[in-house]
């Protein structure tokens, strides 16, 4: 056939669609059904080529005009556009009658619009449905697969069966069609933008489509800007290895490597570190720290959330992010504080200022604040066992507002909440565990087993004994496929329904030596008290009550001499009245609530159980202790051992143990 042939026959086929006649209007039916070679093969998987077996595809475009900046964003690779030449000629008289209204709409897009003139919004059908009559050039073609990008990328509502009534739209075929016939000719962010669409809906990665772009694309991987490379990567992730998979991988690696020391905007390096191999995240790290102090509020908040999507624990950087962030909350959205705190929780990010600033801007915004958000927030702040007591405070209060119609989801939460940081509204304590107990009988039977078992362990934490649920668990047949943890659970609580019916499960015979590894600090901690004691016979070291609590030192202090006495046989002070059992815990940071000595939940469990055994309870804590002088670790022990232990015991015990030593 004659090279002008095809463009004539293509131009006679836009006449006949554009009038009314019978046959125009079936054109594009006839088209999508015909049973050529490439029409066959479209969406049918084939195998990975290399990029010189790609077939040369039919050298044809139609043009809108478009303005200067459209022109660069769609720019047509130089080696593609002199193959094509000819053919462009051939179409330009033709479509010259569409410059004019080109740059009126192109004028009109960059136009800021109003809210009562700005257009609706179409969903992927509805673009898909406007496909065949409006896409009549290249420019058209463009703006259909970004606007589907932009739902696919942007729209968290959209649901697996809009995206299937996508991808099995009538129309669905021709796009992948006339993307795959234009890709030679397509710029770069069209390809990458193309590539995403696609596999998005799900498109297998071997049909002849998605080999055509990852081809073109390998071809054209030098050539890629920072947002297509980002956007590139994030379409290899969706991807299963093949031959054209990671040659790209492999490229875009290199390419990477040698833009690191060229970037010179904070969001690009943020992009770049999202999509960064593990081998080049500590040189953008570096490369972060050194324009720290051009980030903006927003940027901080953003570089938490690259850290915590990479999950790379960077302490300076999120230092210097926090401290521009702390003065600065109220430039971020309640969802963006919420989430600055999940983030947090995920990187074991214990920064106690900054948690303490998130707070307070709380309070000082609650009316902005709905309960779930609180809850959401103060769930994070559990895990770095953060105790923001205003908040904790009225979360209570709002808890104890529903009291007779509290929810599932709020009561298991706030027994989480409360017992993991050891917390009761202070004045209310006995009203907010009476309306978790109310609110768990009423909810009993629709809670599941495990979670009940974990709703009940927590409750007995917060010192509440739910004995009818305890009787319930106890009686479930189902606890014979519990886990370690569901079984250390279970073996607390019934720990706490033995102390609770009075009886006790351990006599001060039961304890046995135990041989335990001990961290540096531990260890370090443990050498001072031996030489503060000197002589071996006054203390036991590593003593441990059967299956359950560990003790680093029991002591035995003769109340009238006020001095210590060699434990020896301890079974003969049984029932002494002159002679006081004394149990030393070395305990290291996650014994406490951040950045005090208040105990968390576990914690506070093992002080009330042990002096329901008949202990009195001397608490070193290891980090601060170690840091003190000789003289102040000496002065702290004899204070805290010889002067009034009870005291310093019901301290603990009263969660007021926010000194410091």
């Amino acid at each position: 056939m004659h090279n002008n042939s095809l463009p004539y026959l293509l131009r006679t086929t836009r006449i006949l669609q554009s009038c009314h006649c019978l046959l125009g209007v079936r054109i594009t039916s006839l088209l999508r059904n015909c049973s050529s070679r490439s029409g066959l093969t479209l969406l049918h998987e084939v195998k990975p080529c290399s990029p010189a077996s790609i077939a040369t595809s039919i050298p044809i475009r139609f043009f809108c005009s478009k303005s200067a900046e459209e022109k660069t964003a769609m720019s047509v690779n130089s080696d593609s556009s002199g193959s094509h030449s000819n053919h462009v000629h051939a179409l330009n008289d033709e479509h010259s009658q569409n410059t004019d209204q080109g740059h009126i709409l192109d004028r009109e897009k960059t136009k800021p619009q109003s809210n009562s003139t700005r257009p609706k919004k179409l969903s992927g059908v509805e673009l898909l449905d406007a496909f065949t009559s409006d896409s009549q050039s290249l420019h058209e073609l463009y703006c259909r697969i970004v606007d589907l990008w932009d739902i696919l990328a942007n729209n968290k509502k959209l649901k697996p069966s809009d995206m299937q009534l996508m991808s099995e739209h009538p129309n669905f075929y021709n796009l992948c069609y006339e993307v795959m016939k234009s890709a030679p000719s397509m710029s770069n962010r069209f390809l990458v933008c193309s590539l995403h669409v696609f596999l998005s809906l799900k498109v297998n990665q071997n049909t002849r489509l998605i080999q055509t772009l990852l081809n073109v694309i390998q071809k054209r991987l030098s050539s890629l800007k920072m947002d297509e490379i980002s956007l590139l990567a994030n379409c290899l992730k969706l991807m299963d290895c093949d031959k054209n998979v990671d040659i790209i991988h492999s490229g875009l690696c290199l390419l990477m490597e040698l833009k690191c020391d060229t970037i010179k905007d904070v969001p690009t390096l943020q992009n770049m570190m999202r999509i960064a191999p593990a081998n080049l995240r500590r040189k953008l790290e570096e490369k972060a720290l050194q324009m720290i102090d051009k980030f903006t509020v927003s940027q901080c908040y953003n570089m938490f959330s690259v850290l915590a999507e990479i999950n790379l624990h960077s302490e300076s950087l999120l230092d210097l992010c926090s401290q521009k962030l702390i003065n600065c909350l109220d430039e971020l959205s309640c969802k963006r504080i919420s989430s600055l705190v999940d983030y947090c929780s995920k990187l074991l990010y214990f920064n106690e200022k900054l948690l303490s600033a998130i707070g307070d801007n709380i309070m000082n915004n609650i009316y902005m604040w709905n309960v779930w958000q609180i809850s959401m927030v103060l769930r994070s702040m559990t895990f770095l066992r953060f105790r923001h007591v205003p908040l904790l405070d009225y979360f209570a209060e709002k808890i104890m507002e529903e009291s007779q119609s509290l929810r599932i989801n709020y009561l298991i939460t706030a027994a989480k909440v409360y017992s993991v940081v050891n917390h009761l509204p202070e004045g209310k304590g006995d009203k907010f565990l009476e309306t978790l107990d109310t609110a768990l009988h009423l909810h009993i039977n629709s809670i599941k087993n495990k979670k009940l078992l974990k709703t009940v362990y927590n409750l007995c934490l917060l010192g509440l004994v739910p004995r009818s649920a305890i009787n319930q668990l106890l009686e479930d047949k189902s606890l014979s496929t519990l886990d370690k943890t569901e079984k250390a659970y279970l073996s607390h609580i019934k720990l706490c329904l033995l102390f609770d019916l009075g009886s006790s499960p351990f006599s001060i015979k039961d304890l046995e030596k135990i041989e335990a590894n001990h961290s540096h600090s531990v260890t370090m901690c443990h050498t001072f008290l031996k030489n503060y004691f000197k002589d071996q016979a006054l203390y036991q070291e590593n003593m441990q009550f059967p299956m359950s609590y560990f003790i680093d030192f029991v002591l035995t202090l003769d109340r009238e001499q006020n001095k210590l006495v060699s434990s020896g046989d301890i079974q003969n002070f049984d029932g002494s009245q002159n002679v006081t059992r004394i149990a030393v815990l070395c305990c290291t940071a996650n014994a406490f609530t951040l950045g005090s000595l208040h105990p968390v939940g576990k914690m506070a469990l093992k002080l009330r159980h042990l002096k329901l055994l008949g202990f009195t309870v001397v608490v070193v804590p290891v980090n601060q202790f170690i840091m003190l002088t000789e003289a102040e670790k000496e002065a702290f022990l004899g204070e805290n051992i010889y002067n009034d232990t009870s005291s310093s015991q019901t301290s603990v015990e009263a969660n007021e143990a926010d000194y410091t030593l």
